[in-house]
């Protein structure tokens, strides 16, 4: 790494020095409140991070107070302020960049005022204000980073868009902060270090994604052979495996927090084509899955499974009914050969009709028509004997197969979108058994279809897309970039200085 700015920071600390304390109690130094106004319409001001934050955090300080926020009265560094300039060098165990927390600016002011290089009486280019104000938006643009994640959500779907390649991401819910308002906060209790930390993803996989990271930064970035894969891993050197911790060390910062310390809550990440039910971070239950393919992927989202349909039918969504079924080469055929039934609507009601007795050449290329494609409930379902749903917009759920089979690919992107469960029964009796009815238990065979069984609790799910993952320290596993995210996604951290070294 680069210079250590903590140990600048230390040094200021505990060094008495003459010239900072004659500086801040002349008379001929500005009060730093009544210099705010020509401070914030100074060019220097407006090319910070985040200079209308700042601004507003200074803005309610002077209501309260006439000095400045990281500095004494003798113009010595606070604790406060070096606990934040720890944090900014640690940043870079976390996975990020410490210059885009100024932190070569601030040892330039440090510098500075140590050699006394500067006009007292001068406020726009005092050093001393420059450096309260660099560390206030250090703090806020740090926190930020923390909080929600250094690439951005709407960059990462312009960046896919202007790839003209798919993005079926819902935006994160990430809770929000008024960062002017939470430096004040913890300046006031003198807990800046823990104000950031408590930023963290609380996810045990993230902290184990974090040491990965220092291992193989440890070690030069050399190939030590620790790493296995599910995908095309071969080939893979430190400095991938490096990028990919990066860009998940990113994703999770996306994720809510204070799921996986509340309880269960079900994970499908879509890269490894696996479902696991994890109890306050603790694996429970784990099964195979087949996601969507790259031409219909499976959405990332964050929702709460509600409750369970038994024995269900199955109605043709309009991107199989557009893409596949009209798309065949003999439609009636088709429908035979999947047990697809054809329904006109009328009255309020669906009649079934003959799918041979319709001139289907007049649909071609129409993305309406008038007809509902349904597979009864059975052997032959594609949905197979359960699926849980969940409220989201792109209509997507868990559910079996009359394929089972499929799971013994490799590679599973093969669905419409939705999952396919490997093991639906274990998933349902393990829900049934801590939030459902004892008398809903999953029979063998089932008369009624469309069963709705309710859970009493509102279980959260997740569906990720982590291309990683470290079962510790030293062992990771890659996982191949199905929908071609982790490209466009390093595109937006290396612009924003992420860097592998």
């Amino acid at each position: 790494m680069e210079k250590n700015i903590f140990s600048l920071a230390k040094i200021f600390l505990i060094t008495t020095i003459f010239w900072s304390v004659s500086a801040w109690s002349d008379d001929t130094q500005p009060p730093f409140c009544a210099q705010l106004i020509q401070l914030k319409k100074s060019p220097r001001f407006e090319h910070l991070s985040y200079p209308i934050e700042t601004a507003r955090f200074y803005n309610q300080r002077c209501k309260v107070s006439e000095s400045i926020a990281w500095l004494d009265q003798n113009g010595t560094l606070t604790p406060d302020a070096a606990e934040l300039l720890s944090a900014i060098d640690n940043s870079y165990h976390e996975g990020l960049n410490p210059n885009r927390y100024h932190r070569d600016e601030i040892s330039e002011s440090i510098e500075q005022l140590k050699k006394g290089e500067y006009d007292a009486s001068d406020a726009i280019a005092s050093p001393l204000f420059w450096l309260d104000i660099l560390l206030s938006d250090a703090y806020m643009s740090l926190a930020k980073d923390l909080n929600e994640g250094v690439s951005k959500y709407d960059e990462l779907r312009e960046t896919k868009r202007a790839r003209n390649e798919k993005f079926e991401w819902d935006r994160p819910q990430i809770e929000p902060i008024s960062y002017p308002e939470y430096l004040a906060e913890y300046l006031k209790l003198h807990r800046i270090s823990r104000s950031l930390s408590s930023l963290l993803p609380d996810y045990e996989e993230y902290y184990a994604l974090r040491d990965a990271l220092h291992i193989y930064r440890t070690a030069e970035a050399k190939e030590t052979g620790h790493q296995k894969g599910s995908g095309k891993t071969n080939g893979s050197t430190s400095q991938k495996i490096i990028q990919k911790l990066l860009i998940n060390l990113d994703r999770f910062r996306w994720l809510p927090r204070g799921i996986e310390k509340n309880g269960t809550y079900i994970d499908v990440n879509i890269p490894s084509y696996t479902l696991r039910v994890l109890d306050h971070g603790y694996e429970t239950l784990r099964m195979k899955t087949i996601v969507g393919r790259g031409s219909r992927p499976t959405p990332i989202l964050y929702s709460t499974i509600s409750h369970a349909i038994l024995n269900p039918s199955w109605t043709a969504p309009k991107t199989i009914v557009r893409k596949d079924i009209l798309e065949s080469k003999n439609i009636s055929a088709f429908l035979l050969s999947h047990d697809i039934r054809v329904y006109e609507h009328g009255r309020g009601e669906l009649y079934e009709i003959d799918p041979t007795q319709i001139d289907w050449s007049q649909y071609s290329g129409k993305k309406q028509i008038p007809y509902t494609f349904k597979t009864d409930a059975g052997e032959t379902n594609p949905l197979g004997k359960v699926k849980f749903l969940f409220p989201n917009s792109h209509f997507v759920y868990l559910h079996g197969t009359n394929t089972p089979a499929l799971f013994k690919k490799s590679g599973r992107a093969l669905s419409s979108g939705c999952i396919r469960l490997s093991a639906p029964q274990k998933l349902y009796d393990y829900l049934m058994d801590r939030w459902g009815n004892p008398d809903d238990k999953l029979p063998d065979t089932l008369e009624e279809p469309d069963t709705s069984v309710a859970l009493q609790k509102k279980l959260p799910i997740f569906l990720r897309y982590m291309t990683i993952s470290a079962e510790n320290s030293n062992t990771v596993t890659i996982y191949d970039d199905i929908y071609n995210y982790d490209e466009a996604h390093w595109a937006i951290l290396e612009k924003k200085g992420v860097k592998i070294k």
